[in-house]
């Protein structure tokens, strides 16, 4: 069904691909999925494994669907400076992630801590609140000119 949609909806109007499909690594895979996987990898679109290291079969998800994302879920990200096993699993699912060539997303950043200890471990990107709370479309123009003006000013 996905394959279908897509072929019918993006893949023709969209010739330089930039989707990025996101799986939760909480569900279940199924045996298509890795068909799935490959179809769309051919067709230029990424994958992603949202919430990675939470789920049941991280491990076999690397190998199956070869993703071009993981993103560290926020449980994770929040143990830093706090709890030390859930900081070494951190360490390695970004060691791990290097190793395979996979970018990687910490969710969750909310303190200057969290920021330098996942931006000097190599995560690519970081996400959270640190950066920027959920707001209306309609607000992002006023707080991107008020962001920039901050950096111009050597606030940032």
């Amino acid at each position: 069904m996905l394959l279908h949609d897509l072929h019918n909806y993006w893949f023709s109007v969209n010739p330089v691909q930039q989707l990025v499909v996101e799986l939760t690594e909480r569900d279940v895979l199924q045996d298509g999925d890795q068909h799935m996987a490959e179809h769309l990898h051919l067709k230029g679109v990424q994958l992603a494994i949202d919430d990675f290291g939470t789920g049941n079969s991280s491990l076999s998800w690397l190998e199956k669907l070869r993703p071009d994302v993981l993103k560290i879920d926020r449980s994770f990200t929040s143990s830093v400076g706090i709890d030390s096993v859930n900081a070494t699993v951190t360490d390695i699912i970004i060691a791990l992630a290097d190793r395979l060539n996979i970018v990687t997303v910490a969710e969750g950043v909310e303190t200057l801590e969290q920021e330098s200890y996942l931006r000097g471990h190599g995560v690519d990107v970081l996400q959270g609140f640190y950066y920027a709370r959920p707001m209306p479309i309609e607000a992002f123009p006023a707080w991107l000119a008020d962001r920039e003006g901050q950096k111009s000013e050597g606030g940032e």
